[in-house]
């Protein structure tokens, strides 16, 4: 399912060829955000990880195999890019806002998965919300959101 989208950012983003290998594509950038998120803090867990797979299989209605491809594709696009707005770019142009909001709050759980906040990983969701268009105040309520629910 995932295979071709190796070298998708490696060729500039090229126009997709279907819906499919649009959601697709989308996909392994939401799931590269995520990953990043989880590394901000240079302590990625096994815990972490299972909460991402948790959230991305639930999100995308996938399995495990097909969640485990996808991540496993979304870490290496991760670890090969120089940036991450090629992928909050993808994010921007295709999603509405109340979806971007979807990812944003994605981005919180995520960092707040093991319960404490650090100043690189707080830095990185504003950078994020930015990208994304989305208004601090609006960031804020989903930081809060997140915080106060005390769960991922």
């Amino acid at each position: 399912m995932f295979e071709s989208l190796g070298g998708f950012f490696k060729d500039k983003m090229a126009p997709a060829q279907s819906r499919t290998d649009d959601l697709n594509h989308l996909q392994v950038a939401t799931c590269a955000l995520l990953l990043e998120a989880a590394h901000a803090d240079s302590d990625f867990t096994e815990e972490e990880e299972n909460a991402i797979a948790g959230m991305v299989g639930v999100r995308f209605g996938l399995d495990v195999e097909q969640t485990s491809e996808l991540l496993h594709v979304a870490d290496e696009e991760r670890r090969s890019s120089g940036d991450l707005y090629q992928f909050a770019r993808l994010i921007n142009d295709n999603f509405s806002h109340a979806r971007k909001l979807a990812v944003l709050e994605l981005l919180w759980q995520v960092v707040y998965n093991d319960g404490v906040l650090e100043a690189r990983e707080d830095a990185l969701l504003h950078k994020m919300g930015t990208l994304l268009g989305v208004r601090h105040e609006e960031l804020m309520a989903l930081k809060l959101k997140v915080k106060r629910s005390g769960s991922p």
